[in-house]
C-alpha cells in the first residue's frame, strides 16, 4: 500500500510560515487593488452623474425652446 509518513511538526511550521508570508504579500497587493477599484468606481459614478445632469439640462432647454 502507498502509506506515507506524516510530516514532522518542524516541517509543518516552516511550510506554514512560508505560506503566511506569501499571504501577507499577496493581501497587501489585494488591498491596493481594491482601493484603486473603489476610486475608479467613485470617479465613474461622478462622471455618470455629471452626464445625467448635462442630459437633463439639454432636455430642459429643448422643452423651453419648444414652448416658445
Amino acid at each position: 500500500m502507498g502509506v506515507k509518513k506524516l510530516p514532522k511538526v518542524k516541517e509543518l511550521q516552516t511550510d506554514y510560515a512560508k505560506l503566511l508570508e506569501e499571504k501577507k504579500k499577496i493581501y497587501a497587493e489585494y488591498r491596493r487593488s481594491r482601493e484603486e477599484m473603489r476610486e475608479l468606481l467613485t470617479a465613474k459614478a461622478n462622471v455618470d452623474r455629471l452626464l445625467k445632469m448635462d442630459e437633463e439640462q439639454k432636455q430642459e432647454k429643448e422643452k423651453d425652446h419648444d414652448q416658445r
